[in-house]
C-alpha cells in the first residue's frame, strides 16, 4: 500500500461515544513482516485509544536535528473534536476535525490555509513527525533491515511505549541501530534515534489547550 496515504488528521466517527478516532483508513495500513516493527506501527495507526480516559491530550517533545546540531521544542496536541494540532518550534500546524488545514505562526499569530512544510524542513522534519512520518520511516526500515529487529517496551515521560530497535547499513557501510517507540495509549511518538534525528517526549498532559486549534 502507498504510505503516501498516510494522513495526520483524526477521522471522527461522529460523537464522543462513538467509533474511535482513526489515524489511517484500514486500506492504507502497511503489511510489515518484522514483528517487533509491526508492534510499534500497529499502536501508530490505531491511534488515539477510544479506551482511554482520555478525550484530549499534548505531548511535548525535545528535537534534536543531528546534521548541524540544531535543538528545538515540538508537540502535538489532539482533541476528539477539534483535531490535532503539531507545532516545531514556533510553527503551528493544525489538521481540524472538519478537514480544514493551516499553519500558523505562534509568534505573529498569522495562520494561511494549508500545510507549508518549508517552513520546518531545515530542521529535518514535518507536520507528521510525531506520528505518520514515523510510520512512513518503519515501513522503510522493514525492507532495508539487515536482520530481525528487537522489540522491547519502556516508560516515556512516565508512560508506557512500545519499541523496536532496527539494524540497518548506513552510506558507509557499517551497521547501525534506529530506535522507535510510541505511546500506547496515545499513538503517537515517544522516542525515536536516527541518523539524522533524536526525538524524546518529554512530558504528556491530558488535556489540550483549545487554542492549539485556533486558526484565525
Amino acid at each position: 500500500m502507498s504510505v503516501a496515504l498516510l494522513t495526520l488528521s483524526i477521522v471522527l466517527g461522529g460523537c464522543i461515544t462513538g467509533e474511535r478516532p482513526r489515524l489511517v483508513t484500514d486500506d492504507t495500513i502497511p503489511s510489515i513482516d518484522d514483528t517487533a516493527i509491526g508492534a510499534v506501527v500497529d499502536v501508530l495507526t490505531a491511534g488515539f485509544a477510544f479506551e482511554s480516559d482520555l478525550t484530549s491530550f499534548r505531548v511535548d517533545y525535545s528535537v534534536t536535528t543531528k546534521f548541524g546540531g540544531q535543538s528545538t521544542t515540538g508537540s502535538i496536541s489532539v482533541d476528539r473534536a477539534l483535531g490535532t494540532s503539531v507545532q516545531i518550534a514556533e510553527v503551528r500546524f493544525v489538521f481540524a476535525a472538519d478537514g480544514s488545514t493551516a499553519t500558523c505562526s505562534t509568534t505573529t499569530s498569522d495562520c494561511r490555509p494549508g500545510i507549508d512544510e518549508t517552513r520546518v524542513s531545515d530542521r529535518m522534519v514535518n507536520s507528521r513527525i510525531f506520528q505518520g512520518a514515523i510510520i512512513d520511516r518503519l515501513e522503510q526500515d522493514a525492507v532495508v533491515a539487515v536482520g530481525d529487529s528487537r522489540a522491547s517496551t519502556r516508560t516515556v515521560a512516565d508512560r508506557p511505549a512500545t519499541c523496536t530497535t532496527v539494524p540497518v547499513v548506513d552510506s558507509t557501510g557499517i551497521t547501525r541501530e534506529k530506535s522507535y517507540c510510541a505511546f500506547d495509549e496515545l499513538g503517537v511518538l515517544a522516542y525515536l534515534d536516527t541518523a539524522d534525528l533524536l526525538i524524546e517526549a518529554t512530558a504528556v498532559t491530558p488535556t489540550a489547550d483549545p487554542g492549539a486549534f485556533a486558526t484565525s
